[in-house]
């Protein structure tokens, strides 16, 4: 429960940011910091949250912390935001609801943070975000996805381009640009119980989820089984799967099951035409390349890829990459990055700290990010926007969707 080691010597400890807001309490609102974006003082403007640093889920939460990272560096490196230098506290949720809850109580109570990150995946996110809207906190989230989620939290924007509903429905709308004689008659789905990936199945008051948009495209669901995330062999599930012949699989999967779902898979033989992993961005994330042949042809959603061009892009995923000595950066991290530009971009322009103008500000302008143009809607969700990947063996992952985005053609069957 302590910031990591690593960014010790780099970010302010509990214990220094308490002696150094103890000097400014008077002036504090409740929860936060002075609300007045340039201070004369050059107090730091304190950002706090938690990733799973620890835990199942270490994997994606490393790159968050390294987006944050080169974030910070960037802004302190050019004056900090209206003068102010920033400082992150980041706090190791390991990779549980309760810890998290606990801890985000710490940051705006002891702590005494001006803003929220949100922490990594939507069981741990949505545990916490009661806690910051009954503080008046403003939360911006990087770190999961649920329009369930976004209905009730008044104070909550993401910069995710889509939320756990949509998940599956970049994959569906590249479906619908082939000629009719490809369009996959039979669908096998299998879904970690989960509340991220039970919603992308099921979609939210009657819209998005894979069931929903099969339906809408007349394709016969012949498999429709959860399973344990936590499982080690789900080979069983995979015979059932293989056994329907379904021209189409998708698994609503989190990244360490995708990945054993993509093993069994390949053991398994079954060869469908579309194989899609569409629970999660798991073909960009760095333990991809090692399924070796049973990561090929594999079909995930990704909120931006470098080739778009989007300003800064190329350079975080360049960054992250060689931070963790992999050919290409999760997705997640660019998402990561694009939270702290949203939130340098909105205190600049509002100018203030407090937590209800800047929600305001946010809902009514357009955010420059190198996931590209953030508008918000109503309900602190972006429009939606997506990228659909397949991990190839000749080069990686492929933008096969949008079309006009296209860096190569869809490779099928499976095998």
């Amino acid at each position: 429960m302590n910031i990591t080691k690593k960014w010790r010597s780099r970010f302010l400890t509990p214990l220094a940011v308490g002696a150094a807001m103890a000097l400014a309490l008077a002036g504090c609102t409740a929860g936060g910091g002075d609300t007045s974006a340039s201070d004369s003082s050059n107090e730091p403007i304190v950002i706090g949250g938690t990733l799973g640093l620890t835990g199942v889920f270490s994997g994606p939460s490393a790159g968050y912390e390294l987006a944050y990272e080169y974030w910070l560096d960037q802004v302190n490196a050019a004056g900090g935001i209206d003068g102010r230098p920033v400082e992150l506290i980041i706090y190791d949720d390991e990779s549980t609801p309760t810890v998290a809850q606990q801890l985000y109580q710490r940051l705006i109570n002891e702590d005494g943070v001006d803003l929220l990150l949100a922490p990594y995946t939507t069981a741990v996110g949505g545990a916490v975000v009661p806690i910051a809207e009954r503080a008046g906190m403003l939360m911006i989230n990087a770190g999961f996805v649920g329009k369930e989620i976004h209905q009730t939290a008044d104070l909550l924007v993401s910069t995710w381009p889509y939320q756990d509903v949509e998940y599956s429905l970049g994959m569906f709308e590249y479906l619908d640009t082939l000629p009719a004689s490809e369009m996959p008659k039979t669908i096998a789905v299998v879904t970690a119980q989960n509340p991220f990936t039970l919603a992308a199945l099921n979609g939210f008051d009657g819209n998005g989820g894979v069931l929903n948009y099969a339906k809408e495209r007349g394709i016969e669901v012949v498999v429709n089984e959860e399973y344990d995330q936590t499982a080690t062999d789900l080979s069983s599930l995979i015979e059932t799967v293989k056994a329907s012949n379904a021209d189409m699989f998708f698994a609503l999967s989190l990244p360490n099951d995708g990945a054993l779902v993509a093993k069994t898979v390949n053991e398994s033989g079954y060869d469908p035409t579309f194989y899609c992993s569409c629970g999660s961005q798991v073909t960009s994330l760095p333990n991809w390349p090692d399924l070796g042949a049973a990561g090929n042809n594999v079909f995930a959603s990704t909120s931006a890829f470098p080739t778009q061009g989007y300003s800064g892009l190329q350079e975080i995923s360049d960054y992250i990459a060689e931070q963790q000595g992999v050919s290409g950066a999760p997705a997640y991290s660019a998402v990561a990055y694009a939270a702290g530009q949203v939130i340098q971009q909105a205190i600049e322009g509002a100018g203030t700290l407090d937590s209800q103008a800047l929600r305001e500000y946010i809902a009514n302008n357009t955010f420059s990010t190198a996931v590209g143009d953030i508008s918000y809607n109503e309900d602190g969700t972006t429009d939606f926007r997506q990228v659909l990947l397949q991990f190839q063996a000749d080069g990686g992952n492929k933008v096969i969707w949008p079309i006009d985005q296209a860096t190569a053609d869809a490779v099928t069957p499976l095998r």
